[in-house]
């Protein structure tokens, strides 16, 4: 049963009980005629749907519309409750129920379909109609007014953040902007800042942690850069390389600037709780320094500028749990100065391992710093002062200059010769150091030396008499020009050494010299034989050794300042002597191994001869015989 006829059954029961109350119903009367005979009340149906206005149809004109029928999605109270649609969905809780809702441009499903802003423009495809997106920085017209992009070129320059303008704060700086030195901003958005001055030798490698001690590789390894220019050089774009072919391109969103004289570490990991406790300002990636041989460099556009090899302590130092850094007077020299790297010796922070990185390395002991020769290993107590090492002469009273912990001044050295002007070679030459003197008034020794001496001759510092006597002779054994030196030394220091030069010249007249070879000599010796077969035959020793005392000191020469020259040779009798110097003026002759017989005496003859040379070369001779008897008892 329809709700609409059981409404007009009560309704009719309500009229039949007023009737049987009031009066008989005639049939025949009006319907419109009042209930209960009043004739102010109209009871009219007029939509026919069985219920009247003064029943609660709210709508009479509108047979669909009633008090209590079902409610229909359709903009209409349709059971005169005062509601519309209620009960239905309302995804946008505009009060207007989806059914007959329409989609408005608002980011909504307004009608309820599960689709937002449908039949709306959406020109760049997103999904988003275009009356409630918002312009992203993807060259499209995200909002759809017709604009791509706008609000993302602040610095106007025709480039926005989304086509590659790296900076749009800054109008000189887009693709393909010329590079302007000396900014600190990367004008031409290529990744790299200022790189015109990236040349070799712009930045160098001061210091190296290779093989750490507190950590683990490669968590430890740093590498510390240095720019050694007075302008500022960006780190920016610059490819770091290693032996085995691995690479990082340096890569920032910001500035990696060097000042000048500034220093920049570069590590592995940035956690000081994990890296030895170091300050690392990049974090590089891929790249682990070999503790064996090894290389790193820095490379821009085909250029190095700057590389660090090292090879497992051949050249380079190799240290455990310390850093590897170059000298600082070294900075910015050629970095295969292998003697400008030592290990360091000092700890940094709270760290066990020894450096210095990011600030200043210390001096190598192993350096020489004033090139003087000698290294603070090597005992010089002064590495920057050219005049102290040890051994330096002592010229400076303020100044331990020899290094022997004790300022003094050294001696003065006064070398002469006292001998005639007119001194001929083969003439004795007189030298003499007795006008040295010491500000202490210290006793001297006195060390000679011949320098020089004219091309042929044969004299050396070892014919010099007494090399430390103050005044030892020296014979010349050519004309022309000799050079001594004189040191002298008062038991704490030496002087400087000074220089005496001598001319000497050429002697023309030379008498030839007498050869003496003193006189003969004669000597026997005995031994007594065993008899053996009742004296049918007897066997005899050698008579024991015998020496004779040789002297040519008689020998003599004109010019008594010759020097002569003495050569003894055998002329008979070599078979059983023997001469121990045949260059000595007095030589021994040994005879030995001289048979005996018995009964009889062998008898040895032996004749040497003397040559005597004076210093011109001229020779004389003389003979000298030895006899020798050996007699068997």
């Amino acid at each position: 049963m329809k709700l609409h006829t059981l409404a007009l059954l009560t309704l009719s029961a309500l009229t039949l009980a007023a009737c049987k109350d009031d009066a008989p119903v005639n049939e025949s009367e009006d319907d419109s005629t009042p209930v209960g005979g009043d004739s102010s009340v109209s009871v009219t149906d007029e939509d026919g749907d069985g219920v009247s206005p003064v029943d609660g149809d709210c709508d009479d004109a509108n047979a669909a519309v009633y008090p209590g029928r079902t409610e229909d999605c359709n903009g209409v109270d349709d059971n005169c409750n005062s509601l519309i649609d209620e009960g239905f969905g309302d995804a946008d809780n505009d009060k207007t129920a989806d059914c007959v809702d329409a989609e408005d441009c608002d980011g909504i499903d307004n009608d309820g379909d599960g689709v937002a802003d449908e039949g709306f423009g959406d020109a760049d495809g997103d999904g988003v109609a275009d009356c409630v997106g918002s312009e992203t920085c993807d060259g499209l017209d995200n909002d759809g007014d017709g604009l791509i992009d706008e609000g993302y070129d602040a610095d106007e320059d025709g480039f926005t953040q989304c086509n590659e303008d790296c900076n749009d704060a800054d109008a000189s700086a887009y693709p393909g902007a010329s590079e302007v030195a000396g900014d600190g901003s990367d004008n031409d958005c290529d990744g790299s800042i200022d790189e015109e001055g990236l040349a070799e030798s712009s930045i160098w490698i001061t210091e190296l942690m290779i093989n750490p001690a507190k950590v683990t590789d490669p968590k430890g390894e740093w590498i510390e850069l240095h720019n050694p220019g007075t302008d500022p050089v960006y780190l920016n774009g610059i490819t770091l390389t290693s032996n085995s072919g691995e690479s990082h391109i340096i890569t920032s969103a910001t500035a990696l600037e060097i000042a000048p004289g500034d220093f920049f570490v570069l590590g592995l990991n940035k956690d000081k709780g994990s890296n030895g406790g170091v300050t690392v300002d990049y974090v590089y990636t891929g790249i682990a320094l070999s503790n064996e041989s090894d290389e790193i460099a820095l490379t821009f556009d085909g250029t190095t500028i700057t590389r660090l090899a090292w090879d497992d302590g051949a050249t380079m130092p190799d240290p455990d749990g310390a850093s590897v850094m170059v000298d600082p007077t070294a900075y910015g020299t050629d970095e295969s100065n292998f003697t400008a790297w030592c290990a360091a010796t000092k700890v940094w922070a709270s760290s066990m391992d020894k450096g210095s990185p990011g600030s200043g390395n210390e001096p190598c002991s192993t350096f020489d710093h004033d090139g003087d020769g000698f290294t603070g290993d090597m005992g010089d107590c002064d590495d920057y002062d050219l005049e102290v090492y040890p051994g330096a002469p002592e010229i400076d009273a303020a100044k331990d200059n020899d290094c022997d912990g004790v300022a003094e001044l050294m001696p003065v050295a006064v070398a002469a010769s006292i001998s005639s002007s007119s001194l001929k070679h083969c003439d004795y030459l007189y030298l003499d150091g007795s006008g040295s003197t010491d500000e202490a008034g210290a006793a001297l020794t006195y060390a000679w030396e011949l320098v020089s001496a004219p091309s042929g001759s044969q004299t050396t510092t070892a014919d010099i008499t007494s090399t430390t006597s103050m005044a030892p002779t020296f014979t010349p054994d050519l004309p022309g020009t000799y050079i001594f030196a004189l040191t002298v030394n008062d038991g704490g220091a030496d002087s400087l050494p000074t220089m005496l030069t001598v001319t000497i010249g050429a002697q023309t007249a030379n008498t030839l010299p007498v050869a003496n070879a003193g006189a003969d000599q004669s000597a026997s010796s005995s031994v007594t034989c065993q008899a053996f077969s009742y004296g049918a035959y007897y066997t005899c020793d050698d008579c024991s050794d015998y020496d004779y005392e040789l002297s040519a000191l008689g020998s003599a020469d004109a010019n008594s300042t010759d020097h002569m020259a003495y050569a003894w040779s055998f002329v008979s009798g070599s078979t059983y002597a023997t001469i121990d110097d045949a260059t000595s003026a007095t030589p021994t002759v040994t005879v030995s191994g001289v048979p005996a017989t018995q009964g009889a005496t062998n008898s040895q003859a032996i004749q040497l001869l003397l040559t005597v040379t004076d210093c011109y070369g001229g020779t004389a001779t003389d003979t000298v015989s030895l006899t020798f008897a050996c007699t068997g008892t």
